[in-house]
């Protein structure tokens, strides 16, 4: 069905290939996981198979491809788009119209179906992607995981042979995330639709494939089915390891348990349930040693002690805010947070997180209540005084960038704030190098990877030193590594004395910096504690990290357990 040959490929203005020597073929119906470090070439390669490149993105490209015996080079796109459907990194990117139902109809309207065969997909995809409350929408009201869902939509009711997405869960909750995935696969499995996706949760993922392709430095690495690549031991699959298989292969090395519990060696546990299944009898007789364990018990009341002689940087107090008259957004916030703190903000799509954000740098303004920002009252400050204090990354980042190197956009920021040339030079400098942006400072921002561009807009931000960093789902397009540097960065920014405040849908992500989380759900604050507690609440399973969903299915295990790390800890110190 698709076949690759040869293929090369580099963008114009960077001197290594994107693409090197790739050879893939892939057979109609197949369902394959594409992953690999941040600009590893994944979303270069799927650009090419649609003509994008180097139609769209100029470069120097050689070799060729064929799909349905279609030269990809030399067909029109309009021939292309009607085999091959795409659902960018970013939504924002292929959302043309002004609301929901004329979007999803945009592309059947332009190749000029009947005006019943219209209706009929249009129909049929809001009931299978459960759009009907947001139909009559507008596109600028919906949140990112609604925009997300309306652009796979768009692509599904056009039908086509090949689906092709990228990232196409990252700004989704976990339920709309698996929502998505089973409506894709049964796609796959009854249509034969050939479905590629790109992906770095791989945890979401892995149970719904049958081919895992991982790619390094432009080049294909490993092309086989994702068992048997996690089964061998080798150095460049370990960033992509979901934690429950992590958990399988450390328990694996201890060969007296598995003899003990029955346990095969090469049954990897792909989800949840083949773990809970594959490790029963062990986990059901793990007797747990009082005082052998180091994570223990913690309570808001004793994290809030820390800040008892501290001032708030930030305090809204009875906030309320609607964009139409009478269906609220935000109801009745009340919140302080510290200097020092690192927090994390989770729940639904549509829940208010993004619009609680933009409340903090004056994007938006409440409906009522009280808003301050370092003592100040917000009422009484404009957007540039605020963003002073306020350092804030778009769920978009690309929307931050209007220059044409990325050093362009740092050195422009620095310019702004009126930072002396000299200290500039500096920032410009450490920030370049703890981000490892030094590579990419004369690129062009919007060529970036999306993890490259986050990294980008967050040393913008950063060069200008806020009290308080704000960001939007800021490691949608990292992979596991990058998320690990940029994490670890801004735990030591809080330690500083600023407050890191996040919005993420990566929950796996939250288990070992965050201190405290709030969860929103329909506009309110509905639960704010310290991040073990919230991950491991018995009501907010589906915000829940793998370990601790498989933990659950246990009564006799602590409820606490969170990470892989602890729970091998358990089994260590445990009477077996």
């Amino acid at each position: 069905m698709i076949d690759i040959n040869n293929l090369n490929f580099d963008y114009f203005g960077k001197t290594l290939k994107t693409l090197k020597d790739i050879n893939l073929k892939i057979s109609k119906g197949e369902f394959i996981l594409l992953t690999g470090l941040s600009g590893s070439g994944k979303s270069t390669l799927i650009r090419t198979l649609n003509g994008l490149i180097p139609n769209f993105y100029g470069g120097r490209i050689s070799g060729s491809i064929k799909i349905h015996n279609m030269n990809v080079f030399e067909e029109k796109s309009r021939n292309l788009a009607q085999k091959i459907g795409m659902v960018f990194q970013n939504p924002e990117n292929q959302l043309f119209r002004n609301n929901v139902e004329s979007e999803l109809v945009f592309g059947l309207e332009n190749i000029n179906l009947s005006r019943s065969e219209i209706k009929k997909r249009l129909d049929d995809t809001i009931e299978l992607l459960g759009l009907e409350l947001i139909r009559k929408r507008s596109i600028i009201s919906l949140s990112g995981g609604e925009k997300q869902k309306v652009a796979i939509g768009a692509i599904l009711a056009m039908q086509p042979e090949i689906l092709i997405l990228d990232e196409p869960t990252s700004e989704l909750d976990q339920k709309s995330a698996e929502d998505i995935l089973q409506v894709i696969q049964n796609l796959n499995k009854k249509l034969g639709i050939t479905v590629i996706l790109i992906e770095h949760r791989i945890d979401r993922v892995i149970e719904y494939v049958d081919r895992l392709i991982i790619m390094k430095e432009g080049q294909i690495i490993q092309d086989d089915k994702p068992k048997q690549i996690f089964l061998e031991e080798n150095n460049s699959n370990k960033y992509f390891i979901p934690p429950i298989i992590k958990l399988f292969l450390e328990i694996k090395k201890r060969k007296s348990i598995l003899l003990k519990y029955n346990i095969c060696p090469n049954e990897i546990p792909i989800n949840i349930e083949d773990c809970s299944i594959i490790l029963k009898d062990l986990l059901e007789n793990l007797k747990v040693k009082e005082g052998k364990l180091k994570f223990v018990p913690q309570n808001k009341e004793q994290y809030d002690q820390k800040f008892n002689e501290s001032d708030s940087l930030v305090e809204f107090a009875d906030v309320s805010f609607e964009f139409e008259k009478n269906q609220p957004i935000l109801t009745k916030i009340d919140f302080k947070a510290y200097p020092g703190e690192f927090i994390a903000i989770i729940g639904d799509n549509g829940a208010g997180k993004t619009t609680f954000l933009k409340l903090f740098n004056g994007l938006l303004r409440p409906k009522n209540g009280l808003i301050k920002i370092n003592g100040k009252n917000v009422k009484n400050l404009s957007v540039a005084q605020i963003s002073r204090e306020v350092g804030f990354i778009f769920q978009n980042p690309s929307i931050q960038f209007y220059q044409d190197t990325v050093k362009e956009e740092l050195e422009v920021v620095l310019k702004n704030f009126k930072i002396p040339i000299e200290q500039a030079k500096k920032l410009l400098e450490e920030y370049s190098d703890r981000l490892n942006l030094k590579s990419l400072l004369t690129i062009y921002p919007r060529f970036l990877s999306y993890g490259e561009q986050q990294r980008a807009a967050l040393a913008s931000m950063l060069v200008i030193q806020p009290r308080i960093l704000i960001l939007d789902e800021p490691t949608h397009g990292m992979d596991a590594l990058q998320k690990e540097h940029f994490f670890r960065y801004l735990d030591e920014y809080r330690k500083k004395g600023n407050l890191v405040i996040m919005v993420t849908h990566d929950i796996e992500s939250l288990t070992k910096y965050p201190e405290r989380i709030l969860l929103f759900s329909k506009g309110r604050i509905i639960l704010d504690d310290i991040s073990k507690n919230v991950l491991s609440h018995r009501e907010t399973i589906k915000f829940s990290p793998q370990i601790n969903r498989l933990i659950k299915i246990f009564s006799t295990l602590p409820k606490q357990i969170i990470k892989t790390e602890e729970i091998l800890e358990l089994i260590h110190n445990a009477e077996i």
